[in-house]
């Protein structure tokens, strides 16, 4: 049963892995958004066992011209959002007050590697808007 949802897990961010990256709008006049639209997904250890820790994340901009800089630099910050969950457990994120400290873990190593990049932060926060450990 395990395998079955694990091969329906893999198939569902097969069919749904099209887009990297969109881009919403925080309204008319609102702060810029910067979506990855393929979900982070990486192995966290569960109790001496394995499990999968699935992410979505949305980055709040500084401002809309500086948005390239998250384009010409995203494989890169995917692969920082990568290593800091792979760092994680389980029980680690299940809480509010674990998800909470994950965000700023994750915001706080994508600012330093934009800050080292470009010499500017330009993420004033990091939004997980889907969240699923199996």
């Amino acid at each position: 049963m395990h395998r079955l949802s694990l091969i329906f897990s893999l198939l569902i961010l097969a069919l749904t892995a099209q887009q990297p990256v969109s881009v919403a709008a925080g309204g008319s006049g609102g702060t810029p958004y910067f979506e990855i639209a393929t979900p982070f997904v990486v192995n966290i250890t569960d109790n001496g066992g394995a499990a999968f820790l699935q992410v979505n994340a949305q980055f709040k901009v500084t401002s809309e011209e500086l948005k390239q800089h998250l384009y010409a630099h995203l494989p890169a910050i995917q692969h920082t959002v990568m290593l800091v969950l792979s760092e994680q457990t389980a029980s680690g994120v299940s809480s509010l007050q674990g998800k909470q400290k994950l965000r700023e873990t994750t915001l706080k190593e994508i600012q330093d590697f934009l800050t080292t990049q470009i010499g500017d932060p330009i993420v004033e926060e990091i939004y997980f808007t889907g969240f699923i450990i199996q």
